[in-house]
């Protein structure tokens, strides 16, 4: 009988070491990111989609923290699902689906400008998590007298490319040589198939073509090649005061 019983016992440790582990199937990770904007007072950015998870960060009011990067979701048991958010006051976190609003960019730019703000990190810390150290750093303030503020500049340049943020947020991102890109929009790719996927430009600055959408642009400059006409350089730059 306890020989039976230990056959069982090494049976089942057996199945339980050998038997590969799934990955959460409630869990979907999005190929390109949504917007979000927290909904509600005192609400928790936590660190796993659970309310038994740490609070990463408390948003007070609506709208605190501007416009969230929203990356994935978890669908469980409760009435909404639990989002995943980028945020460049807290960093990385879970928001439950009854306070946030979630939305699907229409505008091509607003649609790259998300992913970008994903890729290169929505504030100093989340790029430097990403990229590891830059090779430099900047930091100055800067007042401005129309606006009667004043904002702190914190400049990293990386291998590839230099990213700016004003006041902790991501305002612009230059790559002027490489192979890096936007998403699909890399360095050296046909200059009329990347306009054809951002939209009609609503301006030419030399061999640049600028793009907009509300407070984001993207510019991209184009040149010659044995090819014809391909993709120099990319910049992005969100306008922070207008």
């Amino acid at each position: 009988m306890r020989a039976k019983k230990n056959w069982s016992m090494l049976l089942l440790f057996f199945l339980l070491v050998c038997t590969p582990l799934e990955a959460n199937p409630t869990v979907e990770n999005f190929d390109w990111p949504k917007s979000g904007v927290v909904v509600g007072e005192r609400v928790n950015l936590r660190s796993e989609p659970s309310t038994s998870s740490k609070v990463i960060g408390r948003f007070a009011y609506d709208y605190e923290g501007g416009e969230l990067v929203v990356t994935g979701k978890s669908e469980g048991n409760e009435e909404f699902p639990w989002y995943r958010v980028l945020s460049h006051k807290y960093g990385e976190g879970w928001l439950y689906g009854k306070f946030i609003a979630v939305e699907e960019p229409e505008d091509p730019v607003r649609r790259y400008a998300l992913k970008i703000r994903e890729d290169f990190g929505l504030s100093p810390a989340l790029a430097v998590k990403m990229f590891g150290e830059p090779m430099k750093r900047t930091s100055k303030k800067m007042r401005i007298p129309d606006f009667n503020v004043t904002a702190e500049i914190v400049t990293l340049q990386f291998h590839g490319h230099t990213a700016a943020y004003w006041d902790g947020y991501i305002q612009s991102v230059e790559i002027p040589a490489g192979f890096m890109g936007f998403a699909d929009l890399l360095l050296g790719m046909d200059a009329g198939e990347a306009a054809s996927r951002l939209g009609t430009p609503i301006l030419q600055e030399g061999n640049s073509l600028i793009f907009a959408y509300e407070r984001d642009e993207i510019a991209v400059a184009t040149g010659r090649s044995g090819k014809g006409k391909i993709v120099t350089g990319l910049t992005y730059r969100r306008v922070v005061f207008d």
